[in-house]
Protein backbone atom coordinates (compact mmCIF):
# COMPACT_ATOMS: atom_id res chain seq x y z
CA UNK A 1 0.00 0.00 0.00
CA UNK A 2 2.69 2.81 0.92
CA UNK A 3 4.61 1.78 -2.40
CA UNK A 4 1.66 2.19 -4.15
CA UNK A 5 1.11 5.49 -2.71
CA UNK A 6 4.86 6.57 -3.10
CA UNK A 7 4.76 5.34 -6.83
CA UNK A 8 1.53 7.62 -7.24
CA UNK A 9 2.99 10.92 -5.79
CA UNK A 10 6.08 10.13 -7.73
CA UNK A 11 4.23 10.55 -11.10
CA UNK A 12 2.29 13.03 -10.18
CA UNK A 13 5.33 14.95 -9.06
CA UNK A 14 6.63 13.86 -12.88
CA UNK A 15 3.26 15.05 -14.39
CA UNK A 16 3.63 18.59 -12.70
CA UNK A 17 7.45 19.12 -13.26
CA UNK A 18 6.93 18.28 -16.98
CA UNK A 19 3.55 20.62 -17.57
CA UNK A 20 5.51 23.64 -15.81
CA UNK A 21 8.51 23.77 -18.02
CA UNK A 22 6.42 24.54 -21.67
CA UNK A 23 6.77 27.76 -22.54
CA UNK A 24 4.09 27.10 -25.05
CA UNK A 25 0.66 26.32 -23.56
CA UNK A 26 -2.80 25.93 -25.96
CA UNK A 27 -6.10 24.50 -26.04
CA UNK A 28 -7.02 22.36 -28.61
CA UNK A 29 -10.82 23.42 -29.78
CA UNK A 30 -12.03 20.72 -32.58
CA UNK A 31 -15.80 22.08 -34.23
CA UNK A 32 -17.40 23.65 -37.41
CA UNK A 33 -17.89 26.77 -35.80
CA UNK A 34 -14.76 29.24 -35.58
CA UNK A 35 -13.77 30.45 -32.25
CA UNK A 36 -14.10 34.44 -31.56
CA UNK A 37 -11.46 36.44 -33.09
CA UNK A 38 -10.31 37.80 -29.35
CA UNK A 39 -8.71 33.97 -28.22
CA UNK A 40 -6.37 34.59 -31.10
CA UNK A 41 -6.55 30.77 -32.33
CA UNK A 42 -4.81 29.37 -35.01
CA UNK A 43 -6.01 26.78 -37.74
CA UNK A 44 -3.89 23.59 -37.55
CA UNK A 45 -5.93 21.11 -39.05
CA UNK A 46 -8.90 19.68 -39.66
CA UNK A 47 -10.47 16.00 -38.94
CA UNK A 48 -13.28 13.59 -40.57
CA UNK A 49 -16.03 12.00 -39.01
CA UNK A 50 -16.95 8.63 -39.07
CA UNK A 51 -20.21 10.17 -41.09
CA UNK A 52 -18.16 11.89 -43.28
CA UNK A 53 -18.14 15.62 -41.70
CA UNK A 54 -14.82 17.90 -41.89
CA UNK A 55 -14.53 19.63 -38.67
CA UNK A 56 -11.70 22.07 -37.83
CA UNK A 57 -9.19 21.87 -35.47
CA UNK A 58 -7.76 25.23 -34.08
CA UNK A 59 -5.08 25.85 -31.02
CA UNK A 60 -5.68 28.35 -28.71
CA UNK A 61 -3.46 30.12 -26.20
CA UNK A 62 -4.22 29.35 -22.81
Amino acid sequence: MLLAALFSLAACALVLATGAKSTERFTIHIGSRLPPAQLGCVQSGDVQTDEGRRLKVFKCPV
